[in-house]
């Protein structure tokens, strides 16, 4: 009997986290709506807590100010960016791959429906200090990831300008997509391939020809 009631005791025990862990992930997913449609600033906890099916106290519960609950946010819309490049990346050796596989994988974290990485991008400058110092070594990841791919691009000559500024320039022309028309965002593979053409200063068509030799250079 005894052993039993621990059973009963543990598996109560993993219920609780679990349903603590559902409710900080749904406050998460209905801040970062919010975070995204009406602006850090002019979201109240109080309107987070009721879009989660809370009360406010509940959210405090779990987050002790708005800032710690952006933090989480941000941190997880970070992350998302690099687990999606990871997975876009799988299998591609080649640099013309891999420069491609990237810019897609980032309009896919982009335009993810929990929104973690439009409110990364548009209220980074919204964190507080200690957190940003914090973050930005996910950020340097990234950056460095983006940065030895167009290095290599340089090397075999598809790339003519300097790799730090193609970076920024790519990297802000695909969080511009945010501000694109539904239309426009519905086929994230066709715009992948445009705006990695553009990076390069090449036609469309040339630049799926070089994906093509590629691909069979891996193959």
């Amino acid at each position: 009997m005894p052993i039993k009631a621990k059973r009963s005791t543990s598996a109560k025990s993993t219920a609780t986290r679990q349903g603590r862990k559902s409710r900080r992930d749904t406050i998460v997913l209905q801040a970062a709506l919010s975070f995204y449609e009406n602006g850090f600033d002019a979201t109240t906890v109080r309107d987070i807590a009721a879009n989660s099916g809370m009360t406010s106290g509940s959210i405090f519960y779990h987050f002790a100010t708005k800032e710690e609950l952006l933090t989480r946010i941000i941190r997880e819309g970070l992350q998302l960016g690099h687990q999606t490049a990871d997975l876009e990346l799988v299998g591609k050796t080649q640099p013309v791959e891999q420069y491609h596989a990237l810019i897609l994988g980032h309009l896919k974290a982009l335009h993810d429906q929990r929104h973690t990485h439009k409110v990364a991008v548009q209220e980074w400058r919204r964190l507080p200090t200690e957190a940003r110092a914090e973050l930005k070594q996910i950020n340097n990841w990234y950056r460095e990831r983006w940065l030895g791919v167009l290095s290599a691009l340089k090397v075999e000559k598809l790339l003519r300008a300097d790799p730090e500024p193609t970076r920024r320039m790519l990297i802000a022309s695909l969080n511009w997509t945010l501000h694109y028309k539904d239309e426009d965002l519905k086929d994230l593979h066709a715009l992948s391939f445009q705006m990695a053409a553009c990076g390069l200063n090449l036609p469309v068509d040339e630049f799926e020809g070089l994906l093509h030799q590629a691909a069979l250079q891996t193959s």
